[in-house]
Parts: C-alpha cells; sequence; structure tokens
C-alpha cells in the first residue's frame, strides 16, 4: 500500500511540474532534420526529432529556460523559452543553418532518404546550374539513369523509359503537361516554379506504393510554407521571374506568389533555319495556406500558363553526309505555324491532425489543357552534291544538284482535356519505427480531339495531275493528289479512372521494411490491376557508414490518351496497361577522402517489360502505335559520386550503362530470298547504352564569392528509323549527343551580410552570372528532316540544336 501512495505522489509531481509541452519541427532552409538534438541548458535531459523532424519535450512551469538545438553539420541554435502556465503547449519551429566548413548534403545523414529508392535535392543547384533549359529538370539531367538529348525540352527519360512514363507531384498532387507538343521549340515552361520550392525528392524506378501508377520515375516536389516576408527577382537573356511569400494574422495565414516568363528566341535564331521566332511562354501560380487550428490547415494550390508558339520560316542551310558524300540541303520556305497551350489547375487541400500520432489529408483538384496547332508551311528544296576533293580550289563548294522537289505541311489540330478528381491521404504512426500511410484517388477524364493535318512531298512535281504523256492524249478527269501522310479525326474520350494504396514502414533493427500494395481501375477498358511493391534496406554495423537496399514491385501504367490514337485516328478500346516490374539492388556509402566528405551511390536494376505499346519518337513528339504486342526489358547501373572534390562546394559525376530493347509479336518480313525472317529484339527509341554527365564548381583561392559552374553531359546515339517504316527498321543511330555549359558568378552582395555600398544593404543577396552554352559549338542532331532526289533515294537531313551562346543572369533576393 505505501509503494503505491509514493508511487501516486511522483505522478502526481510529474503532472504538476512537467505539464508544460514545447513542440515543433526542425529543419533546415530546404529539408526536415531528424534525429536533431534538443536539449535544456543547465539539465541533463533532452530528446532527438523524430523522423519526420518533430519533436516534443516537457518543460517545467513558471521557468524561463534556454533550449539548444543542433545537428552534425549545422550551426547550435539556442532559444531562451518564456515561462509557461501549468498545462500549457507551447510550438516552436527550428531552422537550422549549416556550417560553413563542410556541406550539409553529404554531411547530414538523411536515414529517410537513403534507406528508400529516393534522393533528395538541393532547391539551391537549380539557379547554380548553366543551362539553357533551367528549372528542375535540368538537375535531374545530371542524376544517373536520367538522359536527356535535347536542351530545348524539359522532357527527360529515365532507365529506358519515354517521356510519358514519369509522374511529377506538387505537395502531392500530379501534375499534367501539354499533349500536342512535338518539338523542344514549341515548349513552354514546365510545371514546376523553382522560386517556391522547398524540397526535391527524385525516384529512378523502386518507389513506393503511394506513388502512382506509371513505369519509370516519379519526382515529388514540395512548395514553402512561409514563415516570414521574402521576395526575389531573376533576369536574363531567355526570360525571367519573380516571387513574394510572407505571412499574416499572427503568422496563421502564409502565401506565396511566382510569375514567370520565358522566351527562347534568342536561342532559335541560332539554329540552322532562319526564320522570325516569336515564342512567349508565362504562368503564375499561387500557394496560400491557412492554420485554422494547430492541428488543422487548408490550403490552395492555383496556376494559369499561357504558352504561344509563332515561327515564320525564311530559309535554311545544312551541310551533312560524309567525306566520301558530302551534301547540302537548302530550303526556301512559305507559310507560317501558330501554336497555343493553355493550362489552367486548381488544387484545395485540408489537412487535420486529431492527434500527434495521425494526419489525415482531403484534396480536390481540377486541371484543364486547351490547346491549338495550326501551319501551312511550304518549303521548295535542293541538294547539292558538294566537292569533296581536297585538292581542289572549290573544295566544299556546291559541285552539282542532286534533286530538287517541294513538301507542304498543313494542320489544324485542337485539343482539350479535363481531369477532375478527389483524394484522401493519411498516415498513421503507432510508435518510433512503425508507419502505416493508405490513400484513394476517385478521377474523371474528359478529352475532346480534332485531328486535320496531311503531308505532301513531291520530288519534281510528278505527283501534280497532268495530261498523259503522248501526244493529243486525254486526260484523265479521276486524277487525284496522292497525300504523302493524311490524318483526319474527331475524338472524344470520358472516363472514370479509380486508385488507392496502403504502405507499411517498419524498421526491425538494423533493417528497415516499406511494403505495400497499390489498386487502380479504369472505366474505359474495365481493368483492374494489384501492384504489390517492397524495398528493403539494411545498415550494418561496420565502421563504414553504409546503407544496402533492394527493391523490387510491379508498375502497371494504363494509357492515358495518346496510347489509345492509332495511326489512322481511330480509339483502339482493347487496348491495355503496360506492365515493368522493377529488381533493383543499391547501396548508399558515405565516406571522407583528403578530409573532406563524399557520397558514392550505386544501382543495378533489371526491368522485365510486358504488354508494351511501341512508339516512334521525333523530336518531342511521341507517336504511339496502340497496340500491346510487344514485350522487352531494361538494363543497367548507375553510379554517382558527390562531395567536395575542390574545398567548401559540391560537385558530382554520373555514369549510366544501359540497354533497353523490344521484341515486337508476329513482327517479320520476307528477304530477296524469300526467306522469312523474324527481327526478334530491337533497340527501342530510348536505347542510349552510355551517359556520362558532371557538374562542377571551382572558385577564385581566398574568395569563394568568384565561382566556376561547369555542366557536361554526353549521351551515345539513340535509335531511329526512315518515316513510314516498320519498327524493325528503326535500327538506324543518331551520333553521340556531347554537350558542354560553363558559367561564372559573382555574388555582389552575401546573404545576412553588410555590402561595400549602403544601397545594397536593402537587399538579402544579389549575385550575376555570365554563360556559355554549348562550349564547344558542337552541332547535336535531335531528328530528321527526309527529303528525296529524282531517283526517289530518301536522304536523312539532320536537324540540328542550338550552337554556341552567351546569357547573362541577374538573382536579386530581398
Amino acid at each position: 500500500m505505501l509503494k503505491q501512495i509514493l508511487l501516486f505522489c511522483v505522478l502526481l509531481f510529474s503532472v504538476t511540474t512537467f505539464g508544460q509541452t514545447l513542440k515543433g519541427k526542425i529543419t533546415d532552409n530546404e529539408a526536415i532534420l531528424p534525429g536533431a538534438s534538443i536539449t535544456i541548458k543547465g539539465e541533463g535531459n533532452g530528446l532527438s526529432a523524430d523522423k519526420n523532424g518533430d519533436y516534443s519535450i516537457n518543460l517545467k512551469k513558471n521557468r524561463s529556460v534556454i533550449v539548444n538545438f543542433s545537428f552534425i553539420g549545422y550551426e547550435t541554435e539556442s532559444i531562451r523559452i518564456p515561462m509557461l502556465k501549468k498545462g500549457q503547449t507551447y510550438t516552436l519551429d527550428v531552422k537550422l543553418n549549416p556550417t560553413s566548413t563542410v556541406i550539409s548534403d553529404v554531411i547530414v545523414r538523411d536515414k529517410k532518404s537513403r534507406k528508400q529508392a529516393l534522393s533528395r535535392i538541393k532547391t539551391k543547384y537549380v539557379s547554380l546550374i548553366p543551362t539553357s533549359g533551367g528549372g528542375v529538370e535540368a538537375v535531374l539531367k545530371t542524376l544517373p539513369g536520367v538522359s536527356s538529348a535535347n536542351e530545348l525540352s524539359s522532357q527527360y527519360s529515365v532507365r529506358g523509359g519515354n517521356f510519358d512514363e514519369n509522374l511529377v507531384y506538387v505537395n502531392g498532387i500530379e501534375v499534367y503537361r501539354p499533349f500536342l507538343i512535338h518539338s523542344g521549340q514549341q515548349e513552354g515552361l514546365s510545371f514546376v516554379n523553382t522560386d517556391m520550392v522547398s524540397n526535391i525528392l527524385f525516384s529512378a524506378g523502386g518507389f513506393g506504393a503511394k506513388y502512382g501508377d506509371k513505369m519509370s520515375s516519379v519526382l515529388d516536389i514540395t512548395y514553402k510554407t512561409p514563415k516570414e516576408n521574402k521576395a526575389s527577382f531573376q533576369m536574363s537573356l531567355l526570360g525571367g521571374s519573380a516571387h513574394i511569400e510572407g505571412t499574416i494574422l499572427k503568422n496563421r495565414f502564409s502565401y506565396l506568389v511566382g510569375f514567370r516568363n520565358k522566351t527562347n528566341q534568342y536561342l532559335l535564331n541560332a539554329m540552322d533555319t532562319e526564320a522570325d521566332y516569336k515564342p512567349n511562354f508565362s504562368d503564375l501560380q499561387t500557394y496560400l495556406k491557412y492554420q485554422i487550428k494547430d492541428n488543422w490547415t487548408v490550403s490552395f494550390l492555383g496556376n494559369i500558363s499561357q504558352n504561344k508558339y509563332q515561327m515564320i520560316p525564311k530559309n535554311r542551310d545544312t551541310e551533312f553526309g560524309t567525306l566520301n558524300e558530302a551534301l547540302k540541303l537548302r530550303i526556301y520556305f512559305e507559310g507560317q505555324e501558330k501554336d497555343n497551350y493553355n493550362t489552367y489547375f486548381g488544387a484545395f487541400n485540408t489537412t487535420f491532425s486529431p492527434n500527434l500520432k495521425t494526419k489525415l489529408q482531403f484534396t480536390t483538384s481540377s486541371f484543364k489543357t486547351i490547346e491549338s496547332e495550326s501551319f501551312d508551311i511550304m518549303g521548295e528544296y535542293w541538294l547539292y552534291q558538294l566537292d569533296n576533293s581536297l585538292g581542289s580550289d572549290n573544295f566544299g563548294d556546291v559541285k552539282f544538284d542532286r534533286g530538287v522537289g517541294k513538301y507542304i505541311n498543313h494542320a489544324r489540330n485542337k485539343l482539350e482535356a479535363t481531369v477532375i478528381n478527389f483524394s484522401h491521404k493519411g498516415h498513421f504512426i503507432t510508435d518510433e519505427y512503425t508507419k502505416l500511410e493508405w490513400g484513394f484517388r476517385l478521377q474523371k477524364e474528359e478529352i475532346e480531339d480534332e485531328i486535320k493535318e496531311w503531308t505532301l512531298i513531291d520530288s519534281a512535281g510528278f505527283i501534280l495531275p497532268h495530261p498523259n504523256d503522248s501526244i493529243g492524249g486525254v486526260s484523265d478527269p479521276n486524277q487525284v493528289i496522292l497525300m504523302t501522310e493524311f490524318l483526319k479525326s474527331n475524338l472524344s474520350l470520358s472516363s472514370y479512372r479509380n486508385s488507392g494504396f496502403m504502405q507499411f514502414t517498419k524498421e526491425l533493427g538494423n533493417f528497415t521494411l516499406n511494403s505495400g500494395m497499390r489498386a487502380s481501375y479504369w472505366t474505359f477498358n474495365e481493368e483492374f490491376l494489384l501492384s504489390p511493391r517492397v524495398n528493403i534496406s539494411y545498415i550494418p554495423l561496420w565502421k563504414k557508414d553504409i546503407v544496402f537496399r533492394a527493391a523490387s514491385g510491379i508498375y502497371y501504367q494504363s494509357p492515358f490518351y495518346r496510347e489509345l490514337r492509332t495511326l489512322d485516328g481511330k480509339l483502339n478500346r482493347d487496348i491495355k496497361a503496360q506492365k515493368s516490374t522493377h529488381f533493383v539492388l543499391g547501396s548508399d556509402y558515405l565516406f571522407y577522402s583528403w578530409g573532406r566528405p563524399f557520397k558514392l551511390i550505386s544501382e543495378i536494376y533489371y526491368k522485365d517489360l510486358k504488354n508494351l505499346i511501341p512508339y516512334k519518337v521525333e523530336n518531342v513528339r511521341i507517336q504511339y502505335l496502340a497496340e500491346n504486342n510487344s514485350n522487352g526489358y531494361a538494363t543497367g547501373i548507375d553510379l554517382k559520386i558527390n562531395g567536395e572534390f575542390v574545398p567548401g562546394v559540391e560537385s558530382w559525376a554520373s555514369l549510366s550503362v544501359m540497354t533497353t530493347e523490344e521484341d515486337i509479336v508476329d513482327d517479320f518480313y520476307i528477304d530477296e530470298n524469300g526467306n522469312t525472317i523474324y527481327p526478334g529484339f530491337i533497340p527501342r527509341p530510348t536505347d542510349q547504352r552510355v551517359n556520362f554527365s558532371m557538374f562542377f564548381q571551382d572558385y577564385l583561392p581566398g574568395n569563394p564569392n568568384y565561382k566556376m559552374h561547369l555542366n557536361m553531359v554526353y549521351g551515345t546515339g539513340l535509335s531511329f528509323g526512315p518515316p513510314k517504316g516498320k519498327k524493325y527498321q528503326d535500327v538506324l543511330r543518331i551520333p553521340d549527343y556531347r554537350r558542354v555549359d560553363i558559367g561564372f558568378s559573382a555574388v555582389i552582395k552575401a546573404e545576412d551580410k553588410k555590402g561595400k555600398f549602403k544601397f545594397l544593404n536593402k537587399l538579402n543577396s544579389m549575385w550575376i552570372s555570365a554563360e556559355i552554352f554549348n562550349l564547344l559549338d558542337i552541332d547535336n542532331t535531335v531528328s530528321y528532316l527526309w527529303v528525296a532526289d529524282v531517283s526517289g533515294r530518301q536522304y536523312a537531313v539532320p536537324n540540328y540544336l542550338t550552337s554556341r551562346q552567351i546569357n547573362f543572369k541577374l538573382i536579386v533576393s530581398f
């Protein structure tokens, strides 16, 4: 009895003395800091933040204390907490600053991302990396497993997949890109506004069940929740951007607004085709958030984007071929092209936490795109043979004509698409080592597509109606013009797409298990799919800091729209989902060399591909054959090393070796001897065998305010084939893609430091840079224009990308 009385007194004393709670979240400028230390100055008690960066510690009442927040690689933050009343809860979110002598990206052991098939990307590199495209995608293209051979486009392929196989989320909401775009010149701004981003996660395969129904990769973007008033603007020869952020109503309401404008006219003027280019791409985004209660918030994410592209071509001169057969194509154009792509997006979200272990989210969103593509372009071309005699005085000059002809491209294409959905996500943390996540989404899709396009190629006017060759003959009144290509259709699609998932994470000693199941159903083809996925990580008790990972899962990708449309403009209602089964083994090794931190990431993978829909690629336009008549595979190895190759600044290099092939079912042809030939496995259009990229930084000795940023990309050639050819003929190779971009930056006003000039002290920071795109002035090929001579022989004339250009950039923050 005495023991029970003493126990009751102790409990009563603890409640009355320590019934006051200090809680919050610990982050750096861009990410959470799981495992951060929280201690009370002068006392021995303390704790660590959980894997979400959250903490909660009891304090004595009516007593002001100093609490220390610390984390390896970051400066310790000491904050005095005011006296709390009995039972009072005080919320304090803390932001730690990385130390100046080490790089937080390497030192911080982000156990959460290292254990999963996700890599975290620091947002500061988005503005540093010299590239004509810019944006988050510019950083992605330097990562292992990611490839792109077109600097004018933000699209990328991952481990043998195409552009349509990549998931992109912003604040947990899937976003889309325009459908009609067929070249990088037309492509405007990607959805992601880098001025508004706080966190970037990327996975090249083996990702969890909570991420949706595509086969290759996932890009998970989180926008900022502002804590203070800030603003910035950026200007360059390629456009500009500006953003403001802040809080009102005692920090309960936060706003984040960004505007961007992009024009690649400066780049396009350096291409082979001389034209009056008038591209104009702009968008306005906003993210508003209101905290109703400590455990209840509502938010709105909105975007309006207007992309306009106009081109009036004049002429083109392109030299191509080999030394033995040096050729030149000259084209004189008439006509113009006008394209409009307008998209509208809005999403409302409410998040409620009934307790510290449970979080519930409800989101409704709507996406609408209105697109039109109109062009009438006539080209009259001359194909010349050049003098290739090395000793000739006329070496490189026109020797004689190989052919003359004319072609006309016409299109009047319109598309409207609306996607409306309602979704719910939630999680429940049973203890420090166990987390259960779930979610579902109900989605309605409506698409209206009107296609009117044709192409006419004539080598010398022979296909036009004409009298019979015999003198005095009677002309055939029924003669018609046979188009090289012709397509006219009017399609509509209305369907519902529903999906859900459940995911379980458990830490078991040195092991972490992440497993889940995803289900989906599409009313169009009445197909129900189940996708089990699992990820296991292991941290051995070694002196070396290394994490091993293994992941596997089934990834279905149901057709959206373009996969359904046949070459003759009809919808294939028997189409089924494509299937990719991932097998991934990887390691994450953190080590020191020369007294500086480095990280080596390696992964080997194999993807078994079933029910594939074959396709062809021209520039960035994917033309599907609308049948599940192919099976294939993708396999390779990805390596990345990053760290302080130069003390104080981070650089990295990535190497990917990959092959992806497919076998078209019942694909065969008859050779000249009458034998039946089965081509078997052929390269897929994204079969880039070797890809190497490097981002390197350096600075003037003793003055890190003056830096150099080098971005280098090399990729072996992609496969392609003749127009209107069979898939087994797509075994030709585009030349290797080689590009080097370099930038030089100077900090005029450093953040949180006084400038040399008084007026600069009103700014938070200011820096300028000069960039040289395509430093080596290499002619990279993106696609081919096919022309014919009088004998009917066809020639593939390369469409080159941009040449060497100089850009200047100014970035100011307030």
